[in-house]
C-alpha cells in the first residue's frame, strides 16, 4: 500500500508540474494548454489516477478491518507501478526538452518513477501473486 500511494503521490505531482508548465509555456501561437490533444490526456491520466487512488483507499480500508488482502495489494502495486511510469513519462514529454534537465523537477519524479514497478516485486512478479489466488 506505501508503494502505491508513492506512486499516486508521484503521479499527482507530475500532472499538478505539468498544468501548471503546459498553461504557461508558449508554442506554435498558443499555449501548450490550448491544444487539445494535450488537455484530453492530461484529463484521462488525471481519471486513471483519482480511480487507483479510490483503489488504494479500498485497500487500506480492507487492511482496517482485518481482511486478507495479499491478491488487491498486489494488484495495487502492479498497477500503480505501470501507471506512475505512465503519467510521468506523459508528463515529461509535454515539458519537450525541458523534461531532461538535470535538477528539474519532472525530471527527478521520471527517475524515481522508474523505481516504482521494480522495488518491492517488480509488476511481473505481483501479477503472478494475483493469478495464485483466483
Amino acid at each position: 500500500i506505501a508503494l502505491g500511494a508513492m506512486a499516486i503521490g508521484h503521479c499527482t505531482q507530475a500532472l499538478q508540474i505539468t498544468l501548471d508548465y503546459v498553461r504557461q509555456r508558449q508554442a506554435f501561437g498558443a499555449t501548450l494548454w490550448d491544444k487539445q490533444t494535450i488537455r484530453q490526456r492530461i484529463s484521462m491520466l488525471d481519471a486513471k489516477v483519482r480511480a487507483a487512488r479510490q483503489f488504494m483507499y479500498h485497500c487500506a480500508w480492507s487492511v482496517s478491518q482485518g481482511k486478507d488482502i495479499v491478491q488487491e495489494v498486489s494488484m495495487l502495486k502492479a498497477l500503480t507501478g505501470e501507471l506512475v511510469n505512465e503519467v510521468v513519462q506523459t508528463c515529461q514529454q509535454f515539458h519537450g526538452g525541458m523534461g531532461f534537465i538535470r535538477e528539474t523537477a519532472i525530471e527527478r519524479l521520471w527517475r524515481d518513477a522508474r523505481v516504482l514497478a521494480i522495488g518491492g516485486g517488480a509488476t511481473e512478479v505481483m501479477l503472478e501473486e494475483v493469478a495464485k489466488r483466483y
